[in-house]
């Protein structure tokens, strides 16, 4: 048996143990699959709908990341946020309460956490950091950025953490559940050695063990997360990932929420770096998936709206914007609750009679599906089927066509 040794020398860091062998993807697998997504959206993706998926993504990739921490805040919310941004304009509600000595609430904090968040992101996206450059000192700006004001919140919200914006852990009281981070005066010698490391191993991988081992570090009193999940995404991008900013990994982390943190905790207490660069690598791959059947999705929901603008028959065909194809009983199952089963079948034959659906028959069953092509589905397909053979897990939502 091969001895299994670690990618670090540090006292702590060497502690964690990582076989390359082991992981789901090469990295030319998934640069592969990012390659052939770059030249479909150069040919077949429409202006418009590349435009809603870039948007898009920049709002729910600091949303799923403020919703890591927990956050109350609810995707209109953060949209209301994020519409202060998008107008250049500062978030000074809450030093105008201040002024009145009013308190601040949760949901106060919270609003400022994701403006900083959103605020972080669009600057990296006009001034990245790349790989080549990084250093410690980049990365205390990183928080110092991702924290600004936060600290005001001490006094108003129980069992808060202080985050210290910008500067290292300086105690041994964190804990990650049973978990024990590096001691706070090792934390300078070990972020310089990862980040030695991933100089030297600027590849996808090497990304995905920076994040898990800089986690594992822990080198903030709070916001670890928010560090490792946009430096993440920003390196991602310097190695030529992810171009047009269409997807993000950290939007997958917050759908598969359970999952991230049960093989964020198994790398951790386990020593073992594969657990969580194994989903990191998932991440990418389904992420990267989730991107055609958005385009997908647009393009089918384009058809309909062409078609028709009988509102009983979007109403009555809406799910099938989502999935390629469904059986009569699950078609009328999504609208039972808003539409009586005889209207149902009278506006279904309608759109059958007039073209919209097609029907296959194979039995006693009936399915439907919108009269469409398009080369999405080929592409998606072979992706699917790809990564079916390397995952043993694939959610729902990616999975059904």
């Amino acid at each position: 048996m091969n001895k299994i040794t670690s990618p670090f020398t540090h006292t702590f860091l060497s502690q964690f143990v990582f076989i390359q062998k082991l992981l789901p993807f090469s990295d030319d697998e998934i640069k592969k699959i990012d390659t052939e997504l770059a030249e479909y959206e150069q040919v077949f993706l429409n202006p418009d709908i590349e435009k809603n998926l870039i948007s898009r993504n920049e709002l729910l990739a600091s949303f799923a990341i403020s919703k890591a921490e927990n956050s109350t805040l609810t995707l209109q919310e953060a949209q209301n946020v994020y519409n202060l941004l998008l107008a250049n304009e500062e978030l000074t509600f809450i030093s105008d309460k201040l002024k009145r000595k009013e308190k601040l609430t949760q949901k106060d904090y919270d609003k400022l956490e994701f403006f900083n968040i959103a605020k972080t992101f669009r600057s990296l996206s006009e001034a990245p950091i790349s790989i080549d450059n990084i250093t410690a000192d980049d990365i205390r700006k990183l928080h110092q950025s991702l924290s600004f004001g936060l600290d005001v919140f001490e006094k108003y919200l129980l069992d808060f953490t202080v985050y210290k914006s910008g500067n290292f852990r300086d105690n041994d009281l964190i804990k990650v559940g049973t978990y024990t981070p590096a001691p706070f005066k090792e934390i300078e010698k070990g972020v310089e050695e990862l980040i030695l490391y991933l100089k030297s191993n600027k590849t996808i991988t090497g990304v995905a063990v920076f994040h898990t081992a800089l986690y594992a570090l822990h080198p903030f009193n709070n916001g670890n997360k928010r560090v490792c999940r946009i430096l993440e995404h920003v390196f991602f991008r310097d190695l030529g990932l992810n171009q047009k900013n269409l997807y993000s990994t950290s939007y997958y982390y917050h759908k598969q929420k359970q999952r991230y943190y049960k093989y964020l905790l198994y790398s951790l207490e386990r020593r073992n770096l594969n657990h969580f660069v194994s989903l990191i690598q998932e991440a990418l791959v389904l992420s990267m998936i989730g991107v055609l059947k958005l385009s997908l999705s647009a393009k089918r929901s384009e058809f309909l709206s062409n078609q028709t603008d009988d509102d009983q028959i979007l109403l009555v065909l809406k799910p099938l914007i989502k999935r390629r194809e469904l059986q009569f009983k699950n078609l009328f199952a999504a609208v039972r609750n808003k539409m009586a089963r005889q209207t149902f079948v009278n506006q279904l034959q309608k759109a059958t009679d007039e073209n919209i659906v097609l029907k296959r028959e194979v039995g006693r069953t009936t399915y439907y599906r919108l009269n469409v092509s398009v080369l999405d589905e080929e592409a998606l397909n072979r992706w699917l089927t790809f990564a079916k053979k390397k995952l043993s897990y694939i959610p729902d939502d990616i999975k059904l066509l």
